[in-house]
């Protein structure tokens, strides 16, 4: 677990660049963009691609791509789905140029939709087929995140998808994971999806609702947490929602305060043979 790549993401209701630098000037390792109205939506970072580039490269950092979590890329009417899925190659030209491996794509499940569970799932997987078919030619890796509501509210949910979307890979957000189920839940996402979990999302919540709060700020019992997840290795969005950089960078030590005592048990019971 040591060999973690922390990030931050940045509001998109605030300046795009002074988050950016905000995230970065605490030592983060990237940026998670949320490439999202109304302040860093497409057109926004296209005007800015080169500050961007500019600013990861100073502080020897890296950029990835999330999208706005309402993109109707399910939705029942083909035209509107059309018209979000355009939004969506947007979004993943704009990751081509701004070098980001990857882009998190959340699957459209309103409750009116939900409530047909079969359809929303069909009209999800038609959706990301297609966002991996333009992946795949700009060179940007699809992550599904898991919601945890709606028509995706559970680890067999997110498991369908992976089945039917050829190339698709899996952004574990935790704090949504525990959420209705806790320690056991989690646990499931990661029996049945560990193999596509390439990236993380991190932040505390009281376990009934999706709070983004600081680590240690909520009721999730990080000590298990981080013991269950202790074999990943890549990156982690410490995706907190709060307007002072200071909790990414107090999260980050938590959980690193965390990890070390367990990773100095872990390696005495080795020497030990255990």
């Amino acid at each position: 677990m040591a060999e973690l790549t922390f990030g931050g993401m940045n509001n998109p209701h605030r300046d795009l660049m002074s988050e950016v630098r905000s995230i970065l000037d605490i030592g983060m390792d990237f940026v998670e963009l949320t490439v999202e109205w109304p302040l860093s939506w497409v057109d926004s970072v296209e005007r800015r691609i080169d500050e961007l580039k500019d600013a990861v490269e100073s502080h020897n950092a890296f950029l990835l791509v999330h999208s706005p979590y309402y993109l109707e890329i399910a939705h029942p009417y083909e035209e509107v789905r059309r018209g979000a899925l355009k939004e969506a190659l947007k979004i993943l030209e704009v990751s081509r140029k701004l070098e980001s491996t990857s882009a998190t794509f959340h699957p459209f499940t309103p409750g009116w939709l939900a409530s047909i569970k079969e359809k929303a799932r069909e009209l999800n997987v038609v959706g990301f087929r297609e966002l991996v078919k333009h992946g795949r030619e700009l060179g940007v890796q699809i992550l599904v995140e898991n919601v945890d509501h709606g028509a995706f509210r559970s680890p067999p949910d997110i498991r369908y998808l992976l089945d039917h979307v050829d190339g698709l890979l899996m952004t574990l957000d935790v704090g949504h994971s525990v959420i209705n189920g806790g320690l056991e839940k989690l646990k499931s996402y990661l029996k049945k999806c560990g193999k596509e979990i390439v990236h993380m999302h991190i932040h505390d919540n009281d376990m009934s609702s999706d709070l983004h709060l600081p680590i240690g700020a909520g009721r999730i019992p990080w000590p298990e947490v981080l013991g269950e997840i202790s074999n990943y290795r890549g990156t982690v969005t410490l995706e907190v929602h709060s307007s002072d950089p200071d909790y990414l960078r107090i999260s980050k030590e938590k959980i690193l305060s965390i990890l070390k005592p367990q990773e100095g048990a872990r390696h005495q019971r080795y020497e030990q043979g255990d």
